[in-house]
């Protein structure tokens, strides 16, 4: 088969290199024959078609093999090469259009990586793509005199330098010390005690970390004048014409011995405008999206001993609950479902939707919208939300000394704002188990207006840069495996946000439900950050 390949390849004027033949080897002889033909009216002046060619110019080759209706293997092309998350998100979109909907879904950020054996080298393009990323956002803020580490190795005066931070340490004299690389070289850093603020800055810095530094150099040594971050902002905050709500839950754990069922079901009802009092029935009937951001299920076999805590045991059988509970919701509420460490996907990020073959009901469910962990999503108004599970916020709240000191696990939203200062979801190599890609998919290079996150089970809303946080909280009582990991769960919380009037409001159904809604104000938000 494959010297039979290799002649229609050179028929057509080029070769393939070993992994793309391999690629090509999936298909049937017809579907063969189809690829080869557009590969050759690619119009490239390549003669070898390797796969990093072939990605480079995929969306043209995409559009054409779209057309061609002769592939049946069209599908499992798009597997093998990495790119289904762009094949659900087409379906995605397809899929609610086709139901008519009220109101917009639409699928901004769906990242994927390529399915393939991965070697250093993946990690190598994953971190350089971090880089260049960062540093492509860092270069927008205009610094006078950008040089790179190479450029200035030896030479007196004040430059601005962007580098990825390699380790530091306190020195005898309690100055710190930073080693940083660029793509041209190494140096080192000294940061001053007696600079306080720049020093504080310092202390904070997580190794691969990529910030702005302005030194000032002595031809020998290098001496921090300032460290500028990335730093996501927005200039206004958005409004909607809608008057509508976005309700925000997350790590539900059904299968959960702790699983707190009944107050679930009674947010359901308040949904379906069966529970509260008239204020309350009336804003529920303007709630027309609810986010779920992962640890849909309690899962099996996530940690040691789980087994001794499960009420359903089969995974299965928890997301056939899970369905069971949100088909009772009303069928004008569009339900978006992401994945987190629990769920049944692979637990390195980016995380894929979850699968049919475990959720096999909740993909029949017509308002239910499953999306990968991390996705970013535009709603009516334009309103873009980010939604992150947040496996990383562990390694930030230990790595980072006020925070770990202060808060704890207490404040969810305190480290989100570390992650929107840096621009990454997991700044740092370690936070979470992650799959490298061409292009890290952790990097926030488009801004939210909204970004929302679960894992600690603790509900708080604020504001960063007019950037709204939401953090959800949990449907499950306080587990010993919480105990463990540091969580202190504030359970049955539920943020709902006004698109018109911004106004967040934070339901309890921990209990009975309360005569009033508790009301957050965002002035007085912005007041105390």
């Amino acid at each position: 088969m494959a010297s039979e390949i290799l002649k229609l390849c050179m028929g057509k004027g080029f070769l393939l290199d070993r992994e793309m033949l391999d690629l090509l080897s999936n298909f049937n002889e017809e579907g063969i024959k189809e690829v080869i033909n557009v590969l050759g009216n690619l119009g490239i002046e390549e003669r070898v078609i390797t796969k990093t060619l072939f990605m480079k110019h995929f969306d043209k080759f995409k559009d054409l093999l779209i057309n061609n209706r002769g592939v049946d293997e069209v599908d499992s092309f798009f597997v093998s090469i990495g790119y289904v998350r762009e094949r659900e998100k087409r379906d995605i979109e397809k899929i609610v259009e086709e139901k008519n909907l009220s109101g917009k879904v639409k699928i901004i950020s769906s990242p994927a990586f390529l399915q393939k054996k991965i070697v250093v080298l993946d990690f190598v393009k994953h971190f350089r793509s971090r880089f260049n990323s960062l540093k492509n956002i860092l270069e927008l803020k205009d610094f006078e005199n950008l040089s790179s580490i190479r450029k200035i190795k030896g030479n007196s005066g004040s430059y601005t330098i962007i580098a990825c931070i390699m380790a530091k340490r306190i020195t005898k004299n309690k100055n710190l010390i930073a080693t940083i690389e660029d793509l041209t070289g190494s140096a080192t850093i000294l940061i001053n005690q007696n600079r306080k603020d720049v020093f504080e800055k310092g202390r904070n810095l997580l190794e691969d970390d990529i910030v702005a530094f302005k030194v000032t150099s002595n031809g020998e040594m290098l001496f921090a004048d300032d460290i500028i971050y990335p730093e996501a902002s927005l200039e206004e905050k958005k409004y909607s014409n809608f008057d509508e709500y976005v309700a925000f839950i997350s790590d539900i754990h059904v299968g959960s011995n702790m699983f707190l069922e009944k107050n679930l079901l009674k947010f359901v009802k308040w949904l379906n405008g069966e529970e509260g009092n008239d204020y309350q029935k009336k804003i529920a009937k303007k709630v027309r999206y609810l986010f779920v951001n992962g640890d849909t299920v309690e899962g099996v076999s996530v940690y040691p001993g789980q087994d001794k805590s499960l009420d359903i045991l089969e995974m299965s059988g928890q997301y056939d609950k899970l369905a069971e509970i949100l088909k009772l919701v009303r069928k004008d509420i569009k339900i978006l479902i992401g994945p987190g460490q629990h769920d049944a996907v692979w637990i390195g990020e980016p995380q894929p939707i979850i699968g049919e073959k475990w959720a096999r009901e909740l993909h029949k469910m017509e308002n239910v919208i499953l999306i990968p962990n991390p996705c970013l999503v535009e709603i009516d108004g334009g309103f873009k939300i980010l939604t992150y599970h947040g496996a990383s916020m562990h390694g930030i709240i230990e790595s980072i000394s006020e925070i770990r000191l202060k808060h704890g696990h207490n404040n969810p939203t305190r480290v989100v704002k570390e992650m929107l200062k840096r621009r990454h979801l997991a700044p740092m190599h370690g936070f979470c188990d992650y799959i490298p890609c061409e292009k890290d998919p952790l990097v926030i290079d488009i801004i939210p207006d909204i970004l929302t996150t679960g894992d600690q089970h603790r509900c708080e809303v604020s504001m960063y840069n007019n950037i709204l946080l939401i953090a959800s909280s949990c449907w499950q009582a306080r587990t010993p495996f919480e105990e463990k990991v540091g969580n202190n769960p504030d359970p049955c919380k539920v943020p709902i946000f006004n698109l018109k009037t911004r106004e967040v409001k934070i339901l309890d159904f921990s209990g009975d439900i309360s005569e009033e809604a508790k009301n957050v104000d965002e002035t007085i938000l912005d007041e105390t950050i």
